[in-house]
This record gives C-alpha cells, structure tokens and sequence, in this order.
C-alpha cells in the first residue's frame, strides 16, 4: 500500500527503477511522472498501464505500493514476463542466475537471426539482450563482434583462452576478473578501462595507438549484453508479484473496473512520427485520441505533441545516438484528460 503524509498525500520511497530493456523505456523519467500523477490524483491506489512495454512505470506503480495493472499487446514480451514471474515465483534459478544455463552464452549475429523471428521465451530474450536500441530488429553488434565475444568469455565464463586471445589482438594486458559472481566481473572490467585510460602521459608513438584502440573500444561498450541482462537480472527484486495483474490485450478492450477517484489509467503508446508499434501495425491516433478523451477515468498520457492539455514537460535524452558529440534531445509532454 502506497504510504501517505499526515494530509493524505502520498509519499514516494526511494527505489531502484526496475524495467525489462525496451525502446521508449521511462526508467530515467518514472518517478518524475509519478510525483505529477500523484500531485494531480494524490488518493490514487490503482494503476492501469495500458502500453506496458519494457514495464518500468508498472513495476515503479508497484513497487511505490500502487495495485498494478500492466497490459501489453506483443504477446511474446508478456509470455517472457510471466516466464520471469514464475521462475521468480518458483525460485527457479541456473548456474548463472535467474535464467537457464544456456542463456548465458554469447548470442552470435547468426544465431540472433534465427532467433529474432522466433515466438519463444529464447528467442524474445536475445531480441532484448542483443538488439540494437532495444529495437527488437537489428544485432546489437557491428564489426567487432568477434572481440565483444572474447569480452563475453572471460567476464562471464572467466575463459583464460579468450583472454589472451583479446589481449593479443588488441596489444594489452588484461588479466581475468576475480570477483564471484559475473556482475561484479564485469563492474571490475569496466574499471580496468579506466585504469588503462590514465596513461596518457608517458606516450610514444606505439602507446598512443594502443590508447586510441582502447578508447574505440571503450566508446563501443563491450559488455551491453550483459548490462542489458542484467536489468532482467534485478526484476528479482520485486515482491507481491500476485499484486500485478499481466494481459495481453488491445488497450482498447482492457476492462477497468476499480473505483475512478482512485485510478490512474496510463497511455504510453508509440509516439506520433516515430514509427510502427512492435507487431509492425499503425496506431490509429484518431481512435486513441477519442479512448482518451472519453473516458470515466483520469488518463494520462505521454507524447511529444497530443490534442490535451499539457501538465508536464521534461526534457530527455535520445538514447540512439550514444556514441555521437552531438546530443539529440526532446521535450517530451505528459498530457490529462479532464
């Protein structure tokens, strides 16, 4: 139950953003959105996520103690939450964590072909944990697929021969990571370019190669696979998980049936001008528009440019140009319905 102030408002915890990595993810924004919902619906105790996606703002709604409703239309990405609730549930865990053995290792550009197409729990992790922008389509890897594997290796299986293999091809001396579990490996590999980064002062010719190599390779950020898992890693640390309810619907036909003055209905579909929703069909913004403007229930809804009034503006960070100088960002508008 979501905890209140002596006057009845509500009081946000402090909490780690849980999400599944998925384009259009709010994690950075979630508790920004909630703090305004919760100022304009402050007795609010449901909370109804209509495009669900990637699930941060649902998971944020529980975990801030809000009864959850998450639905989502790509049928495989709630079959893999379910999957996730279950071996949670289950305390199901492989010899890496959460997931069986086997989806630990490395996800090669072939085999991530096969894969994408796939209606399996298999198949939808590897278009999470190794597309590009968590776009589902494209492998998340380009031309150096090859040393991104032998990072893979010696981070997560600890593999002396892919070391070397790495430390040859690229001129340096890495030695293997010693911590106990393959997260914390990889928190110590990611300092291990830190520390080869400060030799920039006593550089010959051969050296300053060596250190453009390094920081190519740093920019290109070797182990996103394994952060990506890793936040699939911490949904573990959701509790009640009876208290979200998962569908798999149309949001037009989820039935609401909790009482209005304490409901926060959610829209968070594909933005205008931006592209197809996942099942590669087009949102109908006319039929949107009038689901949200007609409603019994208090909506919100995020966009860049909606038809309502405006009672937010937050300016974020595209996160498909990580690697350019140049920063592309948008004032993203959350918008209400009455």
């Amino acid at each position: 139950m979501i905890q209140r102030d002596l006057f009845g408002y509500p009081i946000l915890p402090k909490i780690d953003i849980l999400r599944i990595p998925y384009m259009g993810s709010k994690n950075s924004i979630a508790i920004m959105l909630f703090k305004r919902m919760l100022d304009l619906k402050p007795q609010a105790k449901y909370f109804v996520d209509l495009f669900g996606g990637g699930g941060s703002m649902a998971f944020t709604a529980h975990q801030i103690g809000l009864k959850v409703i998450y639905n989502e239309k790509q049928t495989s990405l709630v079959n893999f939450i379910k999957y996730i609730f279950d071996r949670i549930k289950k305390g199901e865990r492989g010899k890496y964590g959460l997931f069986p053995d086997d989806f630990y290792k490395f996800i090669t550009r072939e085999e991530f072909k096969k894969l994408k197409d796939e209606d399996s729990i298999k198949g939808q992790f590897a278009r999470i944990c190794y597309s590009f922008g968590n776009n589902q389509n494209g492998y998340l890897f380009g031309d150096i697929e090859k040393t991104r594997h032998l990072a893979h290796n010696f981070v997560m299986f600890q593999c002396e021969d892919s070391l070397k293999e790495f430390n040859e091809l690229h001129k340096v001396n890495f030695t293997l990571p010693i911590s106990k579990n393959w997260n914390e490996r990889r928190m110590e590999y990611k300092k291990d370019w830190v520390a080869h980064m400060k030799i920039k002062d006593c550089l010959n010719l051969e050296q300053l190669e060596q250190l453009q190599r390094l920081e190519r390779l740093e920019r290109l950020e070797l182990l996103q696979q394994l952060e990506q898992l890793q936040q699939l890693e911490r949904l573990e640390q959701l509790e009640q998980l009876d208290n979200i309810k998962l569908l798999n619907l149309d949001y037009k036909d989820v039935i609401i049936d909790t009482p209005p003055e304490e409901t926060i209905v959610y829209l968070d579909a594909p933005y205008r001008g931006t592209g197809k929703y996942i099942e590669g069909k087009d949102i109908n913004y006319e039929e949107l528009d009038n689901y949200f403007r007609n409603s019994p229930y208090t909506c919100f809804m995020s966009e860049y440019n909606a038809p309502f009034e405006s009672v937010m503006e937050i300016e974020k960070r595209s996160l498909l140009n990580n690697f350019s100088d140049y920063k592309k960002y948008a004032l993203e508008q959350l918008y209400i319905n009455n």
